[in-house]
């Protein structure tokens, strides 16, 4: 419940707690709605008692976020610990296109849920109809129970995926790094949700991914973001969750998504048919199905390329483009969506 004082012409909002009850539960599915950056919007600026104003957010597209039991995707259910009581499923999507005759379905991350952490315990697919699933060496813990003003924590992560790609031998991907968890204010925050009190937590994740091929060493590459997530008790999903990066000392929102009502059916939903992939990528994006028109923007809203989908969905972006974080805009049979894309060369 929020409390309100008056003391001096101030509103002082009463602190709040996040507990796991305050978390996604199996059974539930929420709406968030994806948001492109906009200037002079201040994500960063926090502190006790303190207001944020996100009203003018807009959506440009929506997502659906379902999360199962175990009991309703049976194929994961003796996976990565899902047989327990705790074990939820995340709904990454129904299928990703066919790749060289491999049909990927049931794409879940696994997730477990207790009174003192939320953590991610491994991921599953089902390849060809055959389940495969891979658990964290080091479970992911993104939340720290529970989470009051102040609190501040640091956990580690570890994941090691082993596949065979055809006609070719073995590949291994490694993700290891830790996060910094931090409350660092609560207050109030209004979103075109609607107005809640909250508490606001930031993390400074740090990782390196590395490849290897046929046990050989491939590649390496270390990345550090920033997420911010405005939390109220009883909502289940953030009320606002900003991914970014520091450029120059500067904080710069690469995904902004807030928990909203379905808006409209122009919208794009999540685990349609639409692909736009892989990302990262090297300098060609696939877009599923192959039709439609395009609009790459940089980060600062810049056109670098636009046109019609070629028919076999290949779009190649300009060999000058620098790597960074872009959005394209993927206008089809009346419905507008819009993707996130890191290009590394």
């Amino acid at each position: 419940m929020r409390r309100t004082l008056w003391v001096g012409f101030t509103f002082v909002w009463a602190q709040i707690q996040i507990q796991s009850a305050d978390l996604p539960a199996a059974g539930t599915e929420y709406i968030l709605s994806q948001s492109r950056p906009r200037p002079g919007l201040d994500f960063l600026t926090t502190g006790p008692n303190y207001t944020w104003d996100f009203s003018q957010l807009t959506a440009d597209t929506q997502l659906i976020v379902q999360w199962k039991s175990p009991l309703q995707v049976p194929q994961y259910l003796f996976s990565c610990g899902n047989a327990s009581f705790q074990a939820l499923l995340l709904k990454i999507a129904d299928s990703l296109p066919s790749q060289g005759g491999v049909g990927l379905r049931d794409v879940y991350a696994f997730l477990r849920k207790g009174p003192s952490k939320m953590t991610v315990e491994g991921v599953g697919v089902s390849v060809n109809g055959a389940p495969l699933t891979q658990c964290y060496q080091d479970p992911d813990e993104i939340y720290v129970l529970p989470l009051s003003y102040g609190n501040r924590d640091s956990t580690t992560f570890w994941l090691r995926l082993t596949f065979q790609v055809p006609n070719l031998g073995p590949v291994t991907y490694v993700q290891r790094g830790y996060r910094i968890h931090q409350v660092d204010g609560y207050g109030q925050i209004t979103t075109p949700y609607g107005q809640f009190p909250c508490l606001r937590l930031r993390r400074d994740v740090h990782q390196k991914d590395t490849v290897y091929f046929q046990g050989l060493y491939v590649r390496q590459g270390d990345t550090s973001y920033t997420e911010l997530e405005w939390l109220g008790t009883g909502q289940g999903m953030p009320l606002l969750r900003v991914q970014g990066n520091f450029v120059l000392g500067n904080f710069v929102p690469t995904t902004i998504q807030y928990k909203d009502n379905a808006r409209s059916s122009s919208f794009s939903w999540a685990f349609s048919s639409v692909w736009v992939g892989p990302n990262p990528n090297a300098g060609a994006l696939f877009i599923q199905p192959p039709r439609g028109t395009f609009v790459v923007r940089n980060l600062v809203g810049e056109v670098v390329l636009e046109g019609e989908v070629p028919a076999d969905g290949k779009v190649h972006l300009p060999p000058t483009l620098p790597e960074g974080v872009y959005f394209l805009r993927l206008a089809q049979d009346a419905r507008v969506s819009w993707h996130r894309f890191v290009l590394v060369r």
